[in-house]
């Protein structure tokens, strides 16, 4: 088995750090030209040199993923450039400030941009990636990040999170069925606590990495490569009869970290 990407062109969003930074490497180092989206154009610049410095290929276009119109602009990008979309992957996302509350005090400016930034910038990627792909006649595979959260009950301030994770990957999954005639796959990927830039805050001191590591059965929190590892395994005719499909990539964790504690804490209080 080949898990080479060697002559696809991939899009990967929130390419500037964390997870979407690893990913683009990744692809890049299967042999994939990369076109690098975020916000930063100082973070794409830099990982466009050092993908370039390894012998790979890179476009970097700076872009707010929650406008339709920056979307469409990235895959005209992407066309431009390379001549066709094989992998797109909706990876741009995170928290909300004033989201990371209650639902009951989740006030609707919060809520809409929760929404802009996760799912419907997710819709419009998935919108201009189906079009890059049909162009190119040859299918292609469309990658949702997602989150463990999506699964659970998140009480203690990421309700919000985990409900804009669960509507994308519905969406997903619905995609996947609309898609396939197309020959595109359409996937989603679920990691548990993650040592991202995102999640830096929360795990603050090896002590805390170390206690949050006991609920994962693997006996340790995730690290960015391990999701794209999973990422380039979707990306890959490898994968070439997975769709609709979501991945944990969570050590064997059912609960994140964060809700488990919590719920430890209300009992404790009880």
């Amino acid at each position: 088995m080949n898990f080479t990407l060697t002559d696809k062109v991939a899009v990967v969003t929130g390419a500037g750090k964390g997870l979407g930074r690893a990913i683009a490497l990744a692809y890049a180092e299967q042999g994939a030209k990369v076109v690098l989206a975020a916000r930063s154009a100082a973070d794409l610049d830099a990982l466009k040199a050092e993908i370039e410095a390894a012998g790979g290929a890179a476009l970097a276009v700076p872009t707010d993923v929650t406008s339709k119109a920056a979307i469409d602009a990235l895959a005209d990008a992407a066309l431009a450039a390379f001549g066709k979309v094989d992998i797109w992957v909706n990876n741009a996302g995170g928290f909300i400030d004033g989201a990371m509350v209650d639902w009951v005090d989740v006030t609707p400016e919060a809520l809409d941009q929760m929404w802009a930034l996760n799912v419907s910038s997710y819709v419009y990627g998935a919108q201009a990636a189906a079009r890059a792909m049909k162009q190119g006649g040859t299918g292609g595979s469309l990658i949702f990040m997602s989150s463990l959260d999506a699964f659970n009950a998140c009480p203690g301030g990421e309700g919000c999170y985990g409900a804009a994770k669960m509507a994308i990957t519905h969406i997903a999954r619905t995609l996947a069925t609309e898609l396939g005639r197309f020959g595109i796959r359409v996937n989603s990927i679920a990691p548990g606590v993650v040592q991202t830039p995102l999640v830096a805050p929360f795990l603050s001191t090896p002590e805390i990495i170390k206690d949050r590591s006991k609920f994962y059965p693997l006996g340790r929190i995730g690290q960015p490569s391990d999701v794209a590892g999973a990422a380039v395994y979707l990306a890959s005719d490898v994968a070439a009869y997975v769709s609709g499909a979501t991945l944990l990539v969570a050590g064997g964790a059912i609960f994140n970290s964060d809700p488990f504690r919590y719920l430890e804490a209300l009992a404790a209080d009880a």
